[in-house]
Parts: structure tokens; C-alpha cells; sequence
């Protein structure tokens, strides 16, 4: 079969439309500089926040003890010569939910749960003791919120004020004495350091 004329218009008609097509396209696009290689940004993300409940209540992240110098004084640890130290070490401590930076709004009304963790110098091992703290003022808007008696398990320190150095102290100078005087288990070294818990 052979081409008809209106095939071959059709044709030169194609291409008419394909290569205006194509030189449009170079003109709209012509002005715009083609990426080179040091042109490309990778996307930049936020750090994800570590508290998500803190950032929903409208607060940054709780401070930890870890993240501040130690406010109070303690003996070097040492051994003694019985073998046993005469104190464990301090890794960290925290509260349940105030801020060790700011405390609690009033300082003369707080209650709260103070965690401190510790290693045993003799065997590395760790464990965290669990603390209420509160002032006489707290305990009774406690009472007063609640309508009910409290009670509470573990070490209760009572303190007039918020005052972490005050707080820390008494509960470290209840550990040291329990520690430096502990009889260790030789068998589980991990459920010995238990006991020290006040």
C-alpha cells in the first residue's frame, strides 16, 4: 500500500506539533540553573525530643543529677580494712516530676518522689533507691487534695524547705552509715547491695 497526501500531512503535522512542543518546553525551562554537584542540601530534621510528656505539659525536659555538679561534699570513696568501702557511688539522682534546676513552685510545699541511683565499689553493681520527699506544708495539700490518711513505702524525708543540697545530704548520710556497717552476702554480691537501700 502506498502513502496517501493525507497521511503525509498528517505526518509533517506530528512533527510540526512535536518540535514546537519541544522548543517551547527548552524556553520555559532554560532559565533555570541545572543542580551542580555542591548544590544539593539534605533535609534537616529537629533532634527529637526525650521527654514527650514534659514538651506536652508545656516544659522542657526535666534536669537530672547527672547533667550537674554534685552539691555536696562526700568523703573520697576508700576502702576500709575490713575489705568493705566506706561508701557506694553516686551516679545519678532525679525526681519524679520536679525540675532539679527550678524545684517546685513553692518552695515550703512540694511532695515528691526522689530517685537516686548507685554502684558498689566492690562489685560494680548497681541499683536505685526511691524516696518521698516532702515538706510539712506539702503533706497536708496532700491531705487536703485527697480527703484520705497517705501512706507511703520505702523512706520518707521530711524537710522545711526545697533545698537539694539539705535533701541529698540527709539521704546520703542514712546510706553511707548503712553501707560503711553492711554485712555483705558473698554468695550474690548483686542481692547484697540491696540492703543498702535506706
Amino acid at each position: 500500500m502506498g502513502w496517501s497526501a493525507v497521511d503525509s500531512e498528517k505526518i509533517v503535522a506530528f512533527l510540526v506539533f512535536f518540535f514546537a512542543f519541544l522548543w517551547i518546553t527548552r524556553r520555559l525551562f532554560s532559565r533555570e540553573k541545572p543542580p551542580g554537584p555542591g548544590d544539593f542540601q539534605p533535609p534537616v530534621f529537629p533532634d527529637p525530643p526525650e521527654d514527650y510528656a514534659a514538651l506536652e505539659r508545656g516544659k522542657p525536659p526535666a534536669t537530672i543529677g547527672a547533667e550537674l555538679p554534685f552539691p555536696v561534699g562526700l568523703p573520697p570513696v576508700q576502702q576500709l580494712p575490713s575489705g568493705r568501702y566506706n561508701r557506694p557511688k553516686v551516679l545519678n539522682y532525679y525526681f519524679s516530676n520536679l525540675d532539679l534546676k527550678t524545684g517546685p513552685e513553692n518552695p515550703r510545699v512540694f511532695c515528691d518522689q526522689l530517685f537516686v541511683q548507685f554502684e558498689a565499689p566492690e562489685t560494680g553493681a548497681t541499683w536505685t533507691n526511691e524516696y518521698t520527699v516532702a515538706t510539712p506544708f506539702g503533706l497536708q495539700e496532700l491531705l487536703d487534695g485527697t480527703g484520705q490518711n497517705l501512706t507511703f513505702e520505702g523512706t520518707t524525708v521530711i524537710v522545711p524547705r526545697w533545698d537539694i543540697a539539705l535533701i541529698l545530704r540527709t539521704v546520703l548520710d542514712d546510706v553511707m552509715d548503712k553501707y560503711a556497717h553492711a554485712e555483705p552476702d558473698n554468695d550474690e554480691a548483686e542481692d547484697s547491695t540491696r540492703r543498702y537501700q535506706g
